[in-house]
């Protein structure tokens, strides 16, 4: 069954093209963004050319798909993966990179925030904006970590092993500029009533991070905390790299027009995998720990995935339109 949640029914369900992300169905593309954190610019940095991006189309798109509902597959002219490891390493580095791509469109909102000073509390069209992407990230969060346990550690955790023992998270350069609202800590804003949505969305994904590693690494031990003792590795610009380099993440002088651009291409991606494969094709192992792991939150989460990616490349959209042919 989809996971593309009934929305509303469009009048004219228009027909979603098939798959023109990478090379060949559930290929990849690598992601170029601003330096941030750790990450700086290469010495040397040449222009990529972006693929051409639709970005209103494509919003078109996903609102189509959600509110086809169960029928979303109908619409939709792409082909299953050749194999679940395809599949699934697909979405692995492709999650991440829309992840990188909505914290920066978050970061984004927060230094327009601040710049009107210290104390400034974000307008209704900020707080739409970071609520919709803290959602979107959660939905990441469930699109990324949807393999079997028994895939992750086979072939997923192994790759990240090799690319470093310790390999973490915490390296992830784009995440500096979100850090301090997605831990919860308080802003000047955060406690103010109309942040109520963002302060929930925020409070949803941290549900979904601590469930799904939960159900991916039983016992909870990250390679950072398992090689701890052996290679105790600090944060810097040498594991930006790394990290990087892992999910083909290129840096350079990057406009945020041209991020948004980049996450539009990627959301349609994902629309189409879901719409033809589910969130869950080879179903959810949770160890029978149904009513503790995945509680109401996360299935709300889960039920909003197709609406969330709509809304997100909405809001995308606005920006992706003033994109560059090449970065």
């Amino acid at each position: 069954m989809s996971i593309l949640t009934p929305h509303r029914t469009p009048a004219a369900a228009i027909r979603v093209d098939g798959w023109d992300f990478g090379d060949f169905p559930y290929g990849l593309e690598p992601l170029a963004m601003p330096p941030a954190g750790r990450a700086q610019a290469g010495t040397e940095h040449r222009p990529v050319t972006l693929p051409s991006c639709d970005p209103d189309r494509i919003a078109r798109e996903l609102r189509a798909l959600t509110g086809s509902g169960p029928g979303a597959a109908a619409l939709v002219d792409a082909a299953p993966a050749s194999s679940y490891d395809q599949l699934f390493w697909f979405r692995w580095i492709v999650g991440h990179q829309v992840t990188f791509a909505l914290w920066r469109l978050m970061g984004r909102v927060l230094e327009e925030v601040g710049e009107r000073g210290p104390d400034a509390v974000p307008g209704p069209g900020a707080m739409a904006r970071l609520e919709c992407y803290a959602h979107g990230y959660s939905a990441m969060l469930l699109y990324s970590g949807s393999c079997p346990t028994a895939l992750y550690q086979r072939l997923i955790r192994p790759a990240m092993f090799l690319q470093h023992r310790g390999f973490s998270g915490t390296w992830a350069p784009d995440f500096h500029q979100v850090r301090s609202l997605l831990r919860g800590r308080p802003l000047p804003w955060t406690d103010d009533p109309r942040a109520a949505g963002v302060v929930a969305a925020l409070g949803a994904q941290r549900a979904v991070h601590d469930s799904v590693a939960a159900r991916l690494v039983p016992g909870g031990r990250s390679l950072l905390q398992q090689s701890i003792n052996e290679a105790p590795v600090k944060p810097s610009e040498r594991t930006a790299v790394l990290y990087d380099n892992f999910f083909m993440t290129l840096r350079g002088p990057v406009p945020d027009e041209a991020v948004a651009a980049q996450l539009v291409r990627r959301l349609r991606a994902v629309g189409l995998d879901l719409a033809v494969n589910g969130l869950y094709p080879l179903g959810r192992d949770d160890d029978g720990e149904e009513a503790e792991v995945w509680n109401g939150s996360l299935a709300r989460s889960e039920r909003r995935v197709g609406v969330v990616l709509a809304e997100a490349a909405g809001f995308a959209a606005d920006l992706a339109r003033r994109a560059p042919a090449a970065v």
